[in-house]
């Protein structure tokens, strides 16, 4: 990288502040790596390709972000004049190409930035053949979202067929800076005061948690990381939740959301749904085209019940929303400290977001595939993400999992039961929640027949306490017990119980 001196310094904005304050609590941590890679069926000129990207972050200015550390809260500049060195790897002469491609791509993305006074994205292109590249796309969320990176996307392809037909391109140039100057102007309005008072109205409770870390222990207090398992919709089922929706003057957001809250409400034993939403939050068209982080999670609390059927609910949903998102640009973390919660207890479990981005581009006439990357250290103990990309194709939906929360096995029965709910919900939208079947029924015969015959060999010559000893040295990081919220590992329950046997025998 070169670069000329920067201008002046600007603060961070509310939603990059959001996520400033995250990262800080987990340094050395790909907390936030975003990104993914594109899949270039044709071939690629890396001189021309090298152009395309610099005239592309000359012109979005987002990209060009540096953070500085400050006393307190950090800062951000704009180099004026940025322009990268070919970042080049050709893989086409190994045994599997492909796969040693993805493979390195995978390892890079993981690996965390340097947070302050250098670039916060990286654009290495790797070759696998003479007609495949992959453009790896890693960015810190600190200096764009998804939005951003589909816009990048679709500007790095055009500068690219420009370039390589001789075409003259007309540079466009998109300031963040802007949004910075908007940002600071609504913290200082009327409208954030009213957000303020509406968002401490309805939090005056805060809700319970929904889940339970019981797998935490074995993680010794490092910061837990994430799995990633994907449930894929084929498009005609999709279609059909979209007629649904359609058909109810809902959104298909509104369905999938209304499918989580049936899910959770039943599986948890709850009345409520506490859910983190992610939103656009670009108020003008001149946002909508401009690279940046953007984004914030909105939190939505629903305590609808199981009375209601599905179409009931949905359309309870829609207008809770609506009340919502008059105010959805209030910080987040200014209603955590409102409500005295902290990033032990957040306000959600579970956070949602719809990717519904254009990524139907090409380079010089090749198709170009889009494909997102996980950093493999999700904090919520779920994030979901639904990605439409093309409007043809399948529908991916990714359940980003905390280790502390779920294992991979409860992961595939929640996918599994989650996609059978959708086809009952089409089927039987007038059936109240409560009475929704969850459950696939090849798992409900297996738990009605097969996990109830509990015929079983207990060693004779062992009594109940020396099976839970054996247990203890076994598996002493397993959860033992749960109640209300409350989990204790075997090693945790046996020292509890010591304890309370020292205790009895002091007092008779």
């Amino acid at each position: 990288m070169t670069s000329n001196q920067t201008i002046k310094h600007y603060p961070l904005s509310a939603p990059q502040l959001d996520f400033w304050f995250d990262q800080i609590l987990h340094p050395d941590v790909p907390l936030y790596n975003i990104g993914g890679y594109v899949r270039i069926e044709g071939p690629i000129d890396p001189s021309l390709f090298e152009k395309a990207l610099n005239q592309v972050i000359q012109e979005n200015d987002a990209l060009r972000i540096i953070l500085h550390a400050g006393e307190s809260l950090p800062t951000q500049t704009f180099a004026e004049n940025v322009c990268i060195k070919r970042d080049f790897h050709d893989f086409s002469e190994k045994e599997n190409a492909h796969e040693s491609a993805l493979k390195w791509m995978q390892q890079e993305f993981v690996k965390p930035f340097q947070l302050y006074d250098g670039l916060l994205f990286q654009f290495p292109l790797c070759k696998v053949s003479n007609n495949c590249y992959y453009w790896l796309m890693k960015y810190h969320h600190l200096i764009v979202d998804g939005w951003a990176i589909s816009l990048i996307v679709q500007r790095v392809a055009a500068a690219y067929n420009a370039l390589v037909t001789g075409q003259t391109r007309e540079p466009q140039y998109y300031s963040y800076q802007d949004f910075i100057q908007n940002d600071q102007a609504y913290l200082e309005s009327e409208k954030f005061v009213k957000a303020k008072h509406y968002w401490q109205e309805k939090y005056r409770e805060v809700p319970e948690p929904l889940m339970v870390r019981r797998y935490a222990a074995q993680f010794q207090g490092k910061t837990i990381p994430s799995q990633r398992a994907t449930l894929r919709l084929n498009r005609p089922f999709y279609n059909q939740l979209i007629d649904f929706a359609s058909k109810n003057k809902v959104s298909t957001f509104h369905v999938i959301l209304g499918a989580l809250y049936c899910y959770f409400v039943r599986t948890c034993h709850r009345e409520d749904l506490s859910i983190g939403l992610f939103t656009l939050n670009r108020n003008s068209a001149a946002f909508k085209k401009t690279s940046g982080m953007f984004t914030k999670a909105s939190p939505a609390w629903f305590r609808f019940g199981t009375d209601l059927n599905f179409v009931e609910l949905v359309e309870k949903i829609s207008k809770e929303l609506q009340r919502d998102y008059r105010h959805q640009r209030f910080p987040v973390g200014e209603i955590n400290r409102q409500t005295g919660l902290h990033s032990h207890q957040p306000l959600f479990d579970i956070t949602l977001s719809y990717a519904k981005h254009d990524y139907d581009t090409h380079f010089n006439g090749n198709s170009a595939i889009s494909i997102y990357l996980t950093n493999g250290f999700i904090q919520n103990a779920l994030a979901i993400f639904i990605e439409e990309f093309h409007q043809h194709d399948d529908v991916n939906i990714y359940f980003d999992y905390n280790l502390g929360f779920f294992d991979a096995d409860e992961m595939e029965r929640i996918k599994a039961r989650f996609k059978f709910l959708l086809g009952e919900i089409l089927h039987k939208p007038s059936v109240p929640v409560r009475n929704l079947q969850i459950m696939p029924n090849a798992e409900l015969n297996q738990i009605l027949f097969e996990f109830n015959d509990t015929a079983t060999d207990y060693p004779t010559n062992k009594c109940i306490l020396q099976l839970f000893e054996e247990a203890v040295k076994k598996t002493p990081d397993k959860p033992a017990i749960v109640y209300n919220n409350t989990c204790m590992t075997f090693a945790e329950l046996d020292s509890a119980s010591t304890k309370l046997a020292n205790f009895l025998r002091s007092i008779t």
